[in-house]
């Protein structure tokens, strides 16, 4: 497990307001796993050195180090990242984009952008030369597939014309005369040699029946491997591929016709690893063909596929379908290290005492160290395989998590695991809250205020109103539930035995969707915000009354998304999709000048934040990160 820092880009706009800024740098950012997709394969890069790792997760791509607590974070692609790898000299990366785009930028200076080039319509997969001087990256177009190109240019060195649909794997080999090798969606593989590269016609390629997943060539050159959907291996010779040396693999043999998605060499080129649907990794002797070592990731389910597969130099890591990273203990054949987290969009995150707990569209319920960075999965899948859209933080220590199918859960932080029963929600559930010191919970629907009570599967209360939801929140007594609407409105509602009164009062303040609200500690003070970026402080006293900020607060420049008071009372932090987050120090004269602004947070938007601690905020965002800040 590791504990991460950040370098981050700057390469957005900071916000245009009077007090001065700061582009902090976390205290410990959580980044996200690698992004699978089933039958597929992730493409997974290390440093010779075994430093470091690179993988894509959305628009980004992260650099991980597997021995500090450092990640680096590229966040210039506008649309999907499907590739990223680091150069051999390791001082260069190239990621491509699904809209074709490849950047060249400098690994530990992510701001520093080498080179920009159009490689085809949409890249799949990228490596480098052996010398770090030259790059290819291929995918799908018409008529172009892939481009070779100088890591300082945009110049063409030579055509890769070899196949007749899209490019799925491409690799280099390790010394002089150039060799490119390429396999397709055509069930080929092409050879190009020199520079410029120049398709070999002579060898056909065309040993495989189904999709080749992938082609490597192993270290010393001497031998060209490609694997596939049809479950074989083949080596060629690396220097005259013509037919196949060897023939690995099958029905019968090794992963017994389970779709082979990745491989890895090790460095004396003896030993070839591959990874299969059927969720283990198997060590082959090329010179007798024989599977010496297997390796189990896990049993039964899908999610356990291995994608991706990465042999450093003491290392052999391995990606699941489900993101997570492996290390293996080569001699006993079992996990070393596990690295958990999130591979789809995060959605939701709790504070309970000095642990942090996150929730995601990847259907997992993740426990964090903030400390060490250690992230650990809860066991179960209640919410069977759907998004988890929300949790929070019982008085009792549990954690509720509601998902998309309809589904509330009560998980066991002491277990870490979820709970036995899943309780079914009526209607399409939209937000979540759970009491301060009673183990209310209460859920919105489009149209339906709903309220569990304490054995948390029975549904005690259930209230029609004529308006959507948008936020809702209970005072620290529990005695009051506020309830901000899409329109910009304040519902509030008394809260006796589980059950809601009649409702208090009404006020009408933001003219837009109310996203946040906030109580105080002490119940005296409830912030408000939303899409029309005002936040509005009022004196909480049974009654609406004039914000006590004025006419409010409009320091963003985007919808406020998150908000919440410290634990003392004494400041509000509130985070925006603008990237930033403010922190309000002042408020008892709500002075505004009185406010510290972070510029880029998270660059697409900060969706929540919590107070950990007086001087410890936690923020999440559309990035897929979790970061922690010192206030």
């Amino acid at each position: 497990f590791f504990v991460v820092s950040c370098h981050t880009p700057c390469d957005r706009i900071s916000l245009t307001t009077m007090e001065a800024k700061k582009v902090k740098t976390p205290e410990i950012i959580l980044p996200p796993l690698p992004e699978t997709k089933r039958g597929f394969t992730v493409q997974i890069s290390g440093h010779n050195n075994g430093k470091r790792i690179a993988y894509c997760n959305g628009r980004f791509v992260f650099i991980r180090s597997l021995e500090s607590p450092e990640v680096t974070v590229f966040s210039k692609h506008l649309q999907k990242v499907n590739a990223a790898t680091i150069a051999p000299s390791g001082t260069w990366v190239a990621s491509g984009d699904a809209m074709g785009n490849v950047y060249v930028w400098d690994c530990n200076r992510p701001d520093v952008t080498k080179n920009e080039v159009k490689a085809c319509r949409s890249v799949t997969a990228i490596c480098w030369s052996f010398d770090s001087k030259r790059v290819c990256a291929v995918g799908d177009g018409n008529p172009n597939r892939g481009k070779v190109f100088p890591y300082n240019s945009g110049n063409s060195c030579g055509k890769v014309d070899g196949h007749t649909k899209k490019i799925i794997s491409c690799d280099w080999n390790g010394k002089r005369p150039f060799r490119l090798a390429t396999s397709g969606e055509d069930y080929c593989v092409a050879v190009y040699e020199n520079v410029p590269v120049k398709y070999n016609k002579d060898f056909e390629g065309e040993d495989h029946v189904k999709f080749c997943n992938a082609v490597k060539y192993s270290p010393d050159s001497s031998m060209l491997a490609t694997c596939g959907q049809d479950s074989k291996i083949f080596i060629y010779d690396g220097k005259k591929p013509d037919e196949p040396l060897k023939k690995m693999g099958g029905l019968k043999k090794g992963h017994k016709g389970a779709t082979i998605y990745c491989m890895a060499w090790n460095a004396d080129s003896k030993r070839l690893a591959t990874g299969s649907s059927d969720k283990t990794i198997k060590v082959w002797d090329v010179t007798t063909k024989k599977v010496v070592k297997t390796f189990t990731a896990g049993k039964g389910h899908h999610q356990f596929f291995q994608v991706g597969l990465l042999w450093l130099e003491k290392q052999l890591l391995s990606v699941s379908l489900n993101g997570s990273i492996t290390l293996w203990d080569y001699e006993k054949e079992e996990a070393k290290t596990k690295i958990c987290g999130h591979n789809m969009r995060v959605e939701d995150i709790a504070v309970s005492g000095e642990n942090l707990y996150s929730v995601g569209a990847d259907s997992r319920l993740t426990a964090w160290d903030v400390k060490t960075g250690a992230g650990t999965w809860f066991e179960g899948d209640p919410h069977k395989e759907k998004a988890i859209i929300a949790v929070a933080a019982l008085p009792s220590g549990k954690l509720a998590t509601l998902g998309n199918a309809q589904s509330l859960n009560i998980a066991d932080t002491k277990k870490m695991a979820f709970g036995e029963s899943t309780t079914k929600v009526p209607g399409f559930p939209q937000k979540m809250v759970a009491g301060n010191k009673s183990e209310l919970i209460v859920i919105t629907t489009y149209d339906t205020i709903l309220i569990y009570g304490e054995e948390h599967d029975k549904l005690i209360h259930e209230e029609k109103v004529d308006y959507t939801a948008s936020s809702v929140e209970f005072s620290p007594d529990d005695k009051v539930l506020a309830v901000g609407d899409t329109a910009g409105n304040m519902h509030y509602y008394d809260v006796a035995d589980g059950k809601l009164s009649a409702k208090a009062f009404s006020t009408e303040k933001h003219g837009g969707e109310i996203k946040a609200i906030s109580f105080s500690a002490d119940g005296k003070l409830i912030a408000t915000a939303g899409s029309k970026k005002r936040i509005h402080i009022t004196k909480f006293e049974g009654k609406g009354g004039d914000p006590e900020n004025a006419f409010g607060w409009e320091y963003h420049q985007a919808a406020i998304t998150a908000m919440e008071f410290s634990p003392n009372g004494k400041m509000l932090a509130t985070g925006s999709m603008d990237e930033s987050f403010i922190i309000w120090k002042d408020l008892v004269d709500f002075k505004a000048s009185e406010r510290e602004t972070t510029t880029l947070a998270h660059i697409s938007g900060l969706a929540k934040l919590k107070w950990m601690s007086e001087e410890l905020l936690v923020t999440m965002g559309r990035d897929n990160c979790i970061k922690t800040w010192k206030i």
